[in-house]
């Protein structure tokens, strides 16, 4: 049963879609329809319906970045590579190395799923999944998918989905060196089976009037080996990664720390098998991941460390240290039948793990986890295009119980350029082990997250290169949220809703300029009563700014051109709402804008030449109260691609 909420915003779209699904079988005759014009660059998605499926055919809004776009615009992290797609919000604690907080339409880092290759990246169930710790070293493009996904994917992927894909590169070797600002400098070598990359950062940019952020240096190495081979219709496929990171964290303006350190290592490997025959595709993935978080602090000579003793004549303790580990094994069972006029796709998901906190001064606590689901997707294609899906999944997620989540959604073609897309599904987020049992910082009360979310999207391919704009909602009991003691509470009734538009022309003699918005107008609690909780009344911390803007002019060069490509980017993000003395540092966060540039001069037919440049405008701002970004940067690049 579809709720009232969703019916009120997709009822009258979803029944003409439908709608014009019958009529376009009943009156169909043996003149050709006009054929819709060619498919975007990225012809096929696999994460949008968990299947092979051409990306003008999804209804959900996904977007897609290439590895010639990683290229280009030289970036180093899965943060750096989405940071300016409408409806994401990244908020980094810093620059190289820093930890980056995101989240998509609205939502918290932990409301959005994080895949490499399909099965979840290590690091949610500690709360310490960081994209701008995860290299695009190896990855041959990114997919993200914005929206509700819970009846593909289970639970966390509330505000929708990203998945890192990581396969053997096609073409030649890509080796790459650079060197820039405050100390950056890094190389990385990919060849079709075997990747690695090197990326060192002392950090040691002035503050105004403040001298120097201390302790803020950062070195992450990382390596990775991906094949496939075909046996007959069996395609098999490995991948297996390890990642260690080590930086500095001082921590916030006024309580810096010259001594506090921190070091990830990540690991996985995934094994994947898939048939294919004339009507059916079955795939069997199989994978595990590790993650290892360590922090120090020298407690007798750092007064910031967490146990330094603050009463007069109290013992001074050792060095403190803390460890948390995270585990996990899964298993995916899938099967897409396709025919002319539907697709089905069904399969089971079956997930377990272990996650282990040490704070460094309390008992260790070690919690299991697990995921059993299974699920379906049905699709009813109409010859005019016009498609129609609807799905449901039972979830348990272990000890916090299960869930039902149905979807539906559809495409109607409204003219061969023009299509209305609209989703409608209700989806949930289960706590995680750090919100439930780290120490001092948990809640074991904490309820399941159940949200109900809808999009309706215009879009016109006709329109200059491209045009889409969408009006998104999330409306959901027990949202998890961190109290002024940074205690996460479930929010009893929040609502979030916004707009995103994003348009791009076709290159004209090489020239090209793309433009989004996002309006996130609404991000609130609805509780009435100010005693229940300190947001009541208020917008939802850390859901990314009312206003963001993205804008890039480029310029795409010849093959014999002197310039192989160029661009001036602008990221302007606009007012967070006002500051409430209530809520904790991080959640005040300033405006500001980044314009920055790069041009790539081509050397020789596989040498390239690439200077780039951050923050022009040389603006002193803080993404994360307290953690302040540096002024204008720059970067020496040279590469043979």
């Amino acid at each position: 049963m579809i709720p009232r909420f969703h019916a009120r915003a997709l009822c009258a779209a979803l029944f003409i879609i439908a709608g014009s699904a019958g009529v376009a079988a009943a009156r169909e005759t043996p003149a050709p329809s006009p054929s819709p014009s060619a498919p975007p660059e990225i012809a096929h998605v696999v994460t949008s319906d968990r299947s092979d499926e051409s990306i003008d055919r999804v209804a959900r809004t996904t977007f897609v970045i290439t590895k010639e776009e990683i290229v280009r615009h030289g970036y180093r992290s899965i943060a750096d590579a989405i940071a300016t797609l409408p409806g994401v919000n990244l908020v980094r604690y810093g620059t190289t190395g820093s930890a980056a907080s995101f989240g998509i339409r609205g939502s918290s880092t932990s409301q959005v799923l994080v895949l490499v290759n399909g099965l979840p990246a290590a690091g949610s169930q500690i709360n310490n999944l960081d994209l701008n710790s995860i290299p695009t070293t190896g990855v041959e493009r990114i997919e993200v998918v914005e929206g509700g996904g819970s009846t593909l994917y289970g639970a966390d992927s509330v505000g929708g989905v990203i998945n890192v894909i990581a396969t053997p590169l096609a073409g030649k070797a890509i080796l790459d060196a650079f060197a820039g600002s405050f100390g950056t400098r890094g190389a990385s070598l990919e060849t079709r089976n075997f990747s690695f990359s090197r990326t060192i950062a002392r950090n040691d940019f002035g503050l105004p009037g403040n001298g120097e952020r201390p302790n803020s240096d950062s070195a992450q190495t990382t390596a990775r080996v991906a094949f496939d081979r075909h046996f007959g219709r069996i395609r098999a496929a490995f991948d297996a990664s390890v990642s260690d990171h080590h930086l500095g964290v001082p921590g916030p303006d006024g309580f810096l720390s010259a001594t506090s350190r921190e070091n990830d290592v990540d690991t996985g490997a995934h094994l994947a098998f898939a048939r294919t025959g004339a009507r059916a595709t079955t795939t069997l993935d199989l994978g595990g991941t590790h993650q290892s978080f360590v922090y120090t602090c020298d407690t007798p000579v750092d007064s910031s460390c967490p146990n330094y003793p603050f009463t007069a004549g109290a013992p001074i303790p050792p060095p403190y240290a803390q460890l948390l580990t995270e585990g996990r094994v899964e298993a995916n069972f899938r099967n897409v039948l396709s025919s002319d006029r539907t697709r089905t796709v069904y399969g089971i998901d079956l997930s377990r793990g272990v996650a282990r906190v040490d704070d460094g001064s309390s008992p260790l606590q070690v919690h299991g986890f697990a995921r059993t689901a299974i699920y379906v997707q049905q699709n009813w294609l109409a010859r005019t295009g016009s498609r129609f899906y609807a799905g449901v999944r039972a979830e348990r997620d272990g000890a916090q119980g299960g869930a039902f989540s149905p979807s539906i959604g559809g495409i109607l073609r409204l003219s061969p350029q023009l299509s209305l897309k609209a989703n409608a599904a209700t989806a949930f987020r289960a706590p995680n082990a750090s919100d439930l049992y780290y120490p001092g910082f948990s809640n074991p009360n904490l309820q399941v997250e159940r949200t109900r979310v809808a999009d309706v999207s215009l879009v016109d391919r006709g329109l200059l290169g491209g045009a889409t704009l969408t009006w998104f909602t999330t409306t959901g009991r027990n949202l998890i949220v961190l109290d002024q003691t940074y205690t996460p509470q479930n929010v009893g009734h929040a609502a979030i809703a916004g707009l995103t538009f994003a348009i791009r022309t076709v290159p004209i003699r090489g020239y090209y300029a793309k433009l989004n918005l996002t309006n996130l107008y609404r991000e609130r609690d609805l509780d009435s009563d100010p005693a229940i909780d300190i947001y009541s009344g208020k917008r939802l911390p850390n859901r990314g700014p009312v206003l963001a803007a993205n804008l890039e002019l480029g310029f795409l060069g010849r093959p014999a051109s002197a310039i192989e490509s160029a661009a001036i980017t602008m990221r302007t993000a606009g007012a967070r709402g006002p500051v409430d003395s209530r809520l904790p540092l991080f959640d005040q966060p300033a405006t500001y804008s980044n314009l920055g540039a790069f041009v790539r001069f081509r050397l020789d037919r596989d040498a390239l030449l690439t200077l780039r440049a951050s923050n022009l405008g040389n603006e002193r701002y803080a993404e994360i109260g307290g953690y302040p970004m540096p002024g204008r940067s720059f970067v020496v690049e040279l590469s043979t691609r």
